[in-house]
């Protein structure tokens, strides 16, 4: 790869910014990635700070997906208790095929199609 603004020499990276080749010269060095001089350092600066908030917010977002498991999982469990509560008075009332009956299955269906969706959930991100 040549350099954008000198096309006789080589590059020596790529701007993290506008993603030029760049030569020697034309390359400041970042500490975490190269920018055009005079050009991307302030563009570069503000997706190397991105970039540095994000993974500093990593842990926050693990911890998020795993209280969001928690708490779909107490929801599945709850509409699947509550369809088992609603066949329990169906079958009492000898009306399986009527209101109470009807909600308990379809409490039963979704809260284990919940369930199954909260196990794949990921516990871990990366």
């Amino acid at each position: 790869m040549k350099c954008f603004y000198h096309v006789d020499q080589d590059a020596v990276g790529a701007c993290k910014s506008c993603g030029k080749g760049l030569c020697t010269t034309c390359a400041v060095d970042m500490t975490k990635g190269l920018a055009c001089r005079g050009k991307c350092e302030n563009d570069v600066q503000s997706v190397i700070d991105l970039i540095d908030h994000n993974i500093k917010l990593s842990p926050i977002g693990r911890s998020l997906v795993q209280q969001s498991k928690k708490n779909s999982l107490a929801g599945s469990l709850f509409i699947l208790g509550a369809g088992v509560i609603f066949l329990l008075i169906g079958i009492a009332m000898e009306k399986l095929w009527d209101i109470p009956g009807l909600m308990g299955l379809l409490f039963v269906a979704y809260g284990g199609y919940s369930l199954w969706r909260t196990s794949k959930i990921p516990i871990q991100m990366k």
